[in-house]
């Protein structure tokens, strides 16, 4: 199954009126943009922009590219646990990891996230991710907020959902700890 096939089973919360380009295509350029390293809305938005041509003739596009606010909101309301999901399964049918694979795990703060800053309630959104090492590649991720869950029983459910077996993990010191 293709990404943007498994993407369209991510419903389009977004109003139909004025809408003028999918969610599905949105995603797919906002990959290929982060894959290529762009990493805020603006530089995304700029890398569409740069990459037009090609974007209006691979997916069919009757508009110009998203902008940065396009964007902003696009990803501040996407739901981003079937955007998850979808990813996973994606990833799952392409990487088949080998007895004693090395995968790395961590989390990772993202950016403007944080509410509360200034006391001891602060909350943030973390992406944890599995990586294989050896090959470059993610094999798994998962969106936590820090007032909400917690990053060690999030890894060991990310593991446990992905089904990984006999591979070597390394991860922080913070999943060092003894049962009590």
């Amino acid at each position: 199954m293709q990404l943007i096939e498994v993407l369209s089973t991510i419903e389009d919360y977004r109003s139909p009126f004025g809408r003028r380009h999918s969610l599905q295509n949105i995603i797919i350029m906002s990959i290929l943009g982060v894959m290529s390293g762009k990493s805020g809305f603006r530089e995304l938005a700029r890398f569409m922009k740069n990459n037009e041509s090609e974007f209006r003739q691979l997916l069919k596009l009757r508009h110009k590219v998203p902008s940065h606010v396009t964007l902003t909101a696009v990803f501040k309301e996407m739901n981003f646990s079937k955007f998850n999901e979808a990813f996973n399964i994606w990833a799952n049918q392409y990487v088949r990891l080998e007895d004693q694979e090395l995968l790395s795990i961590d989390g990772k703060a993202i950016a403007s996230t944080t509410t509360n800053s200034h006391n001891s309630y602060q909350n943030f959104v973390s992406l944890i991710s599995i990586f294989a090492s050896k090959r470059g590649l993610v094999v798994g991720c998962q969106k936590i907020e820090n007032a909400k869950a917690s990053e060690i029983p999030t890894v060991k459910e990310l593991i446990e959902k992905l089904d990984i077996e006999n591979c070597i993990f390394t991860l922080d010191a913070l999943h060092c700890q003894k049962k009590q």
